[in-house]
């Protein structure tokens, strides 16, 4: 039986990049660096002050009574993979929480999960609701703050971005602007269909996509909006952003795909999106994306 709802944070974490792991180096020694991360994670949480709740594929989601212990969690879950190959990003979020067996639910559990999806590789990023709680001397180490939409929440959800590494005042980025410059200006997405290829980035303006001719990409399915969705630009990450009836499909490499309906995904690796259908159901030919580093 489930008990009373409480307040939590709640930390996700997730491999970077996991399912070209074991393209590259095969089943078997991907299974053991994955197993060995997630031991990393794991030993992270517990020893501060953390409570593993569940572990699916190559994520952790974990628990802890406050946001102080979250983030030393999250930053010990980032020391503890610098010395090896895998990579890992990291997000959490406080709310109410209903405890059940051993687990936890409620919509904060599904906003924590959504706020580590927008975390780049080797990146912490917590809520404006988690960074509030935090301690004086955690709190300083918020380094850009920006909002996401995340659906079923009426206004956009407040994300900070905070650093981990130890660092002079030398080095240190001083300002939003200076930091977003550092991380993404050498990245590109390559998007393909048919005869049509872009790359946006830094310097390109967003990209629409849709039935509707004056979008840059053009598609001829009728399950397609005329103003279907489009690709952003927005602090360092390529964000698609649905504004359609039927929804956009995401199918990233090695994955299942992700439905989005006015919600958004960030596209980072490679894969296809299908406007208005299923990748599998498709009969027209789907749009290519690839991250690329110039």
């Amino acid at each position: 039986m489930s008990e009373t709802s409480q307040s939590l944070t709640i930390l996700f974490a997730d491999i970077g990049s996991s399912s070209a792991l074991y393209d590259t180096v095969g089943d078997e020694q991907a299974h053991r660096l994955v197993a060995d991360s997630l031991a990393r994670m794991k030993w992270a949480v517990a020893n501060n002050g953390g409570k593993v709740l569940r572990t699916v594929g190559d994520s952790v989601l974990a628990s802890f009574n406050s946001s102080d212990e979250a983030f030393l969690g999250a930053k010990a879950i980032q020391q503890s993979h610098v010395d090896i190959a895998l990579s890992v990003r990291v997000g959490f979020h406080t709310g109410q929480v209903i405890p059940d067996g051993g687990d936890i639910y409620g919509h904060a559990v599904n906003l924590a999960a959504r706020v580590a999806e927008f975390a780049r590789e080797d990146e912490i990023v917590a809520t404006a609701d988690s960074v509030s709680q935090l301690s004086r001397a955690n709190r300083i180490l918020v380094s850009s703050v920006y909002s996401i939409d995340v659906k079923g929440v009426p206004e956009p959800v407040a994300i900070h971005r905070m650093l981990w590494r130890d660092e002079s005042a030398a080095t240190r980025l001083s300002s939003r602007e200076d930091f977003l410059a550092a991380v993404s200006s050498n990245y590109r997405l390559k998007i393909e269909y048919g005869s049509t290829q872009l790359f946006a980035g830094i310097e390109c303006a967003d990209v629409c996509m849709g039935r509707a001719e004056d979008n840059q990409i053009a598609v001829l399915n009728d399950e397609a909006s005329r103003k279907h969705a489009q690709i952003l630009y927005r602090h360092g990450q390529f964000v698609l952003h649905d504004l359609s009836t039927n929804g956009t499909y995401v199918k990233k490499r090695g994955l299942q795909a992700f439905f989005v309906r006015r919600d958004s995904i960030v596209l980072d690796g490679q894969g296809v999106i299908s406007l208005g259908v299923s990748p599998e159901a498709s009969q027209n030919e789907l749009i290519q994306f690839e991250l690329i580093q110039d």
